[in-house]
């Protein structure tokens, strides 16, 4: 019986994690993805939404069976891979009674993708440029959420008592944020607080000043670091 078990497991497990198995699940995630895409949708067609309903259980089943394949195979080995504790979290969340509100979480299963991105040159690359621009990413992020922060605190004392877009420090932070993406910030926000405190320019020219400044830094900072990193590796082929 044991060794009949352990057969079963191989068996399973073979199945499971061979290439064929896991690009059918990826393309039912993908299908499946699409079809809560067209639920979300303006199209109110009975017959359809029934269709695309009944797509997302048999979707939902599919994907359940394999996580209890999967963990059946490879017992508790099978939570020491990351991916594999992402999916099972994802697909048990998804198979809750109350699934409903948590339904858009299965769409993430979709960067299950990454996996194959080696295959593809050019998208491996533009991956491992994200990855070098992350640390930068993070570290003028820090700067930016100090920087609104001080700001926004600001707006909120000198501007809150009158206008309401700066009444709490939520509110004060995205009108900033909306300053800082110049989405109509003169006309829709600088100006009408200029009109109660005409010497209001002085902050809002500061903020789109010292934003500009960052964003400057970021970008120099990315080229030089690009520039080191391709220095150091034409070093390394010269010397081979």
């Amino acid at each position: 019986m044991k060794k009949a078990i352990e057969t079963d497991k191989r068996k399973i497990k073979k199945l499971v994690d061979g290439s064929s198995f896991d690009l059918l699940i990826l393309s039912l995630i993908v299908m499946d993805a699409v079809a809560i895409g067209l639920m979300a949708s303006d199209i109110k067609n009975i017959g359809f939404d029934k269709i695309l309903f009944v797509l997302d259980r048999l979707c939902m089943a599919i994907f359940v069976i394999e996580m209890l394949m999967k963990v059946y195979a490879n017992g508790l080995d099978f939570f020491k891979k990351g991916w594999n504790v992402f999916d099972f979290v994802i697909v048990f969340i998804s198979s809750l009674p109350f699934a409903n509100y948590f339904i858009i979480l299965r769409t993430f299963r979709l960067f299950r993708a990454l996996k194959y991105i080696n295959r593809f040159s050019r998208l491996k690359n533009i991956v491992n440029v994200f990855i070098t621009l992350l640390p930068n990413f993070l570290a003028v992020l820090a700067v930016f959420a100090v920087f609104f922060y001080v700001f926004s605190i600001i707006s909120v004392y000198l501007f809150g008592g009158v206008f309401v877009e700066f009444a709490t420090l939520s509110q004060a932070t995205f009108t900033m944020l909306q300053v800082f993406t110049l989405d109509g910030w003169a006309s829709n926000i600088a100006r009408p607080v200029m009109s109660v405190f005409p010497h209001a320019w002085m902050f809002f020219v500061s903020f789109v000043f010292i934003s500009f400044l960052i964003v400057i830094s970021f970008v120099l900072s990315v080229f030089a670091d690009i520039s080191v990193k391709c220095g150091i590796s034409n070093t390394k082929k010269n010397k081979l």
